[in-house]
């Protein structure tokens, strides 16, 4: 059995998937195996993931109907056999000692997950994240999740007994938030975590729009809403930690055309109060919504409309 199971979900990605999977095939740590999910492509992503099995017998391919981001990590999840898994996404790319670097400090640091950097590419520049927790314990890193720290499956290598041993899966009908869903899950336990200072993963936000993450629709606010119903549903957990994900919430529905104002006050109606007074990370988006709690709602849909015109000129210039 290889010791790292790489999981990369795939839909629509034929322009982007080879330079992934080149840089997954280079790695100098040699014993893993990576498991192609293609999720009901309608382009050649299936094929070209056929074209990797040939060429490497690491690669296994799986095709499946579209069931969306989640399924198919799930479905990658279930067919893994490495001692640990890590997830990729098949629009980015790696560094080549990824995995090495990564295996070695969980072993050394007797690990359940593994920590690291990464970088973001958009519009042609790049941006460095540090991923640094405050403290390594478990719960510490849990409360950072909802605060801040990126929850993606992409930079976390995660011992996969884990999984079976919470209970833990993705939900399938989540289509944004089911990493984080995820990797909060985890750190809610007691598991041993710790951290590289190194960014490995190159996260590219711009290329692909057809990714399964790339979805605006109904189906991504009802997953963020199952997300805060979820866990606001937990005994005794701290509500408290569910703001920032009520704020998102907020500001997507806000960006929804045709939207009612009797809507929108209803929707996480109890942090209204929150963008009325301002908090930490305040943005122009926000005062406008702000401004459309306060004022004649057909007045606050021309300063939205008129606002995402000026950002549209000025990204055109």
């Amino acid at each position: 059995m290889p010791q790292i199971s790489v999981i990369v979900a795939v839909y629509a990605a034929e322009k982007y998937m080879r330079h992934c999977l080149d840089s997954l095939l280079c790695q100098t740590f040699r014993d893993f195996e990576v498991i192609l999910v293609d999720d009901g492509s309608k382009d050649q992503s299936g094929k070209i993931c056929d074209e990797y099995a040939k060429k490497d017998s690491r690669v296994r391919v799986i095709h499946k109907e579209n069931g969306g981001v989640a399924s198919a990590r799930q479905c990658g999840l279930d067919n893994a056999t490495g001692d640990y898994v890590i997830h990729v996404d098949p629009d980015d790319w790696v560094e080549p000692t990824m995995l090495e670097e990564m295996l070695q400090n969980a072993i050394e640091n007797s690990s359940d997950m593994v920590i690291c950097d990464f970088i973001r590419h958009e519009d042609k520049k790049s941006h460095y994240f540090s991923q640094k927790p405050k403290s390594l314990e478990s719960q510490n890193v849990m409360r950072e999740l909802f605060q801040g720290l990126h929850g993606a499956c992409w930079n976390k290598l995660v011992r996969r007994s884990l999984f079976k041993e919470f209970n833990i899966s993705f939900p399938p009908k989540m289509v944004v938030w089911e990493d984080l869903f995820v990797s909060i899950h985890l750190a809610i336990h007691d598991i041993r975590i710790s951290y590289i200072p190194k960014a490995f993963y190159h996260y590219d936000s711009s290329v692909n729009e057809n990714s399964l993450v790339n979805e605006l629709s109904d189906r991504k606010l009802q997953s963020m809403l199952f997300f805060i119903d979820y866990f606001d549903s937990i005994e005794g957990f701290d509500k408290s930690l569910l703001n920032r994900g009520k704020i998102d919430i907020k500001r997507f529905v806000f960006m929804k055309p045709g939207l009612k104002k009797k809507d929108f006050v209803a929707i996480c109606s109890d942090i209204n109060d929150l963008f009325l007074a301002g908090f930490e990370g305040f943005k122009k988006l926000d005062s406008l919504i702000r401004f459309s709690l306060i004022h004649p709602w057909p007045i606050a849909r021309f300063a939205l409309w008129a606002w995402q015109t000026k950002r549209s000129f000025l990204r055109a210039v």
